[in-house]
């Protein structure tokens, strides 16, 4: 079984960067206790954007993603924020420092 990366692009609405920040943290927490889950982050960077990374240990784990009550409750709160529609891909890892692939 291959493992599967999710990269992305969040940009949140103009002054709510803090806020967007803020429900990514418990985006984190929430899955924190998804099964599979290796690596889950947000990385902020300028213009009120935030860059995703995840890595998941195979492709069931991707799909049970977002499943928890607390996973759905952050997501909830990370709708409104978003400027636009996230931009998401998904990958396979081929090389890594840092994690095995």
């Amino acid at each position: 079984m291959s493992k599967i990366s999710m990269i992305g692009t969040i940009t949140c609405q103009d002054g709510k960067a803090d806020e967007m920040a803020g429900v990514l943290a418990q985006m984190v927490e929430a899955a924190s206790d998804e099964p599979g889950v290796e690596i889950y982050s947000y990385h902020r960077g300028e213009d009120d954007r935030f860059f995703f990374f995840a890595l998941m240990t195979d492709e069931a784990a991707m799909q049970n993603h977002g499943q928890s009550e607390a996973m759905q409750a952050a997501m909830q709160a990370f709708g409104p924020l978003m400027a636009e529609p996230p931009q998401m891909s998904p990958a396979t890892p081929v090389a890594a420092i840092g994690f095995d692939v």
